[in-house]
């Protein structure tokens, strides 16, 4: 009894049909990962936000500081016994090399501590210039609406941090680089939009323990007109270059 087997045109035509199917599937299911991955990155930030106000409940209302962006001396360790435990302080899209290896010329070595960083505005330490420090969340009107923490930039000067440099996003002289300046403390790009991008999204959190995943054009497009100062800050905020 003679079998009947696939001819070559035929193979030709399913491998053909196979091949349209993964190009059209493959964007679908990049798209879905991303938003996978936007999505937990966005739990890890409310989580935080979560162990700040369980933190400032627990101490008379104190907000964060921010440190040098080691565990000891930082928010970081400060949360941990809130929750912050260190698979939440890492995005998991973060492809950072530097939670593995030591960023250069450290001693004693130092690792990326965390993905997150705290907007220092509302910082009792590390305040932009002229600007009173806060130190209990109550000192912020309108909490709903001003950002604790950010995404931290993988590589560069700011991703040994645990804070961001809100003043240094705009220099007076030259605000068409804006979006660039940004760029190197926050990873433009890492949640959708195209790197160096004002469409560029990311995850943020608010200092009344809500989190958001917002486009960089929503939360920051210069000085007077941005979510990380707090609005009795608004109008004496300081352009240091």
């Amino acid at each position: 009894m003679s079998r009947k087997g696939f001819t070559l045109i035929e193979l030709l035509v399913v491998i053909g049909i196979i091949a349209v199917l993964v190009a059209v599937l493959l964007p679908a299911l990049s798209a879905a990962r991303m938003v996978s991955v936007r999505a937990q990155c966005l739990s890890n930030i409310r989580q935080l936000q979560t162990a700040q106000v369980a933190y400032a409940t627990d101490q008379d209302d104190l907000i964060l500081a921010a440190g040098d962006g080691s565990v000891v001396g930082s928010w970081i360790g400060v949360l941990e016994p809130y929750g912050a435990r260190p698979e939440v302080r890492r995005c998991p899209a973060d492809r950072s090399p530097f939670f593995e290896q030591p960023f250069p010329g450290t001693d004693p070595e130092k690792l990326r501590a965390t993905s997150y960083a705290i907007n220092n505005y509302v910082s009792p330490t590390h305040a932009p210039f002229g600007i009173q420090p806060i130190v209990k969340l109550s000192e912020v009107s309108q909490s709903s609406t001003v950002i604790h923490m950010g995404e931290l930039a993988e590589t560069g000067s700011y991703a040994g941090s645990d804070h961001l440099h809100v003043q240094n996003f705009y220099l007076t002289i030259a605000p068409q680089i804006t979006i660039s300046l940004i760029n190197q403390q926050m990873p433009l790009g890492r949640h959708g939009g195209q790197e160096m991008s004002w469409d560029a999204k990311l995850n943020f959190s608010f200092l009344d323990g809500h989190a958001e995943s917002l486009k960089i054009r929503q939360v920051y497009t210069d000085p007077t007109t941005n979510l990380f100062v707090p609005p009795q800050f608004i109008k004496q905020s300081d352009l240091e270059e």
